[in-house]
C-alpha cells in the first residue's frame, strides 16, 4: 500500500508556492539560524550531549535537528515540505538525522519509533494547526509519545493584540535583489499573512504573493490543556519575542 501523503491545507499550499524555497533566506541565512537553534536550545536547558531518540514536528531545514545530532541525539524530523526536507538533508548530511514527510498530528507514524526523549514542536509551527482542538491533539500526542521523564519543547509567536492597518506591513529581509514582507490582518482566532516576494530576474521585478492563517494561541488555554494531559510546566518564558514552553511527563506516568 502507498504511503499516505500529508494532508493538502493552506499552510501547504503557502509553502510550496512561495515559502519553503525562501525560508532559510528570510530568517538570514543558514549559520544564522543554526546559531538561532542552538541558542533556543541551551536556553531551555539542552546545552549537553546525549543521548535518545526525539522528534522534531515541522522541522523545516533541520536547524535543530542538525544541533541535537550534533549533541548525540538521534532525530526523526518531519515535514510536509519535499523542499524542506530535501534541504534538510542536506544540512544534516553524515548526521543521525532520519526524514519523515507526514502531518503534525500523524501519531501512528510516529508511535513506531517513539518513545522519545525530547519531542519538539518550534519556529511558530504549533500555529500552523487549524484550531485549538488540534493543538490540544498535538499536546496529548505528545504526552503518549514521550518516554518518563522526557518534555515537549513548544516555540511560538503569541499574538495577543492586534496591530494597526500601518504597523501590519513588515519587511522580513531586503537585498539588492530580493525584498521579502509579509502583511497582517488580524480576526478573533487568527491571524492572516500574506508574504510578499520582489525578486529581480535581470530584466524586471517579479512579485509572487500567498496568503496562509496563522492561530492566535491563548496561553492559559495552552497551559491547562498541558495540566490536565499530564504534563508538568519546567520552562514557560518569552525569549526573542516568541513564548517558549518545556513541558515534562512525570517519571511515574
Amino acid at each position: 500500500m502507498a504511503e499516505a501523503l500529508p494532508t493538502v491545507t493552506p499552510v501547504t499550499t503557502h509553502y510550496d508556492a512561495l515559502l519553503a524555497a525562501r525560508y532559510t533566506w528570510m530568517m538570514g541565512g543558514l549559520d544564522g539560524c543554526l546559531s538561532g537553534a542552538g541558542a533556543l536550545l541551551d536556553a531551555v536547558g539542552l546545552t549537553d550531549e546525549g543521548s535518545g531518540a526525539v522528534l522534531d514536528l515541522g522541522a523545516g531545514a533541520g536547524y535543530h535537528a542538525r544541533v541535537l545530532a550534533s549533541r548525540g541525539f538521534a532525530v526523526t524530523a518531519v515535514d510536509t515540505s519535499d523542499t524542506l526536507l530535501k534541504e534538510l538533508g542536506e544540512v544534516c548530511t553524515g548526521l543521525p538525522v532520519k526524514t519523515l514527510q507526514a502531518d503534525l498530528l500523524d501519531e501512528a507514524k510516529f508511535a513506531a519509533l517513539a518513545p522519545f526523549v525530547l519531542i519538539l514542536c518550534v519556529g511558530d509551527t504549533l500555529t500552523h494547526l487549524s484550531s485549538m482542538k488540534d493543538v490540544d491533539k498535538l499536546i496529548r500526542m505528545a504526552a503518549r509519545l514521550l518516554a518518563p521523564g522526557g518534555a515537549l519543547l513548544l516555540q511560538f509567536r503569541e499574538q495577543p493584540k492586534d496591530l494597526s492597518p500601518q504597523d501590519s506591513i513588515i519587511k522580513m529581509r531586503a537585498e539588492r535583489d530580493r525584498i521579502m514582507q509579509c502583511v497582517l490582518h488580524f480576526e478573533p482566532d487568527r491571524v492572516w499573512v500574506t508574504d510578499v516576494a520582489h525578486e529581480w530576474n535581470g530584466q524586471a521585478w517579479i512579485t509572487t504573493k500567498s496568503t496562509y492563517p496563522k492561530l492566535r494561541i491563548p496561553m492559559d488555554a495552552l497551559l491547562e490543556i498541558a495540566t490536565t494531559a499530564g504534563l508538568n510546566i519546567r520552562f514557560n518564558d518569552t525569549l526573542t519575542r516568541q513564548r517558549v514552553l518545556v513541558l515534562t511527563r512525570s517519571d511515574s506516568k
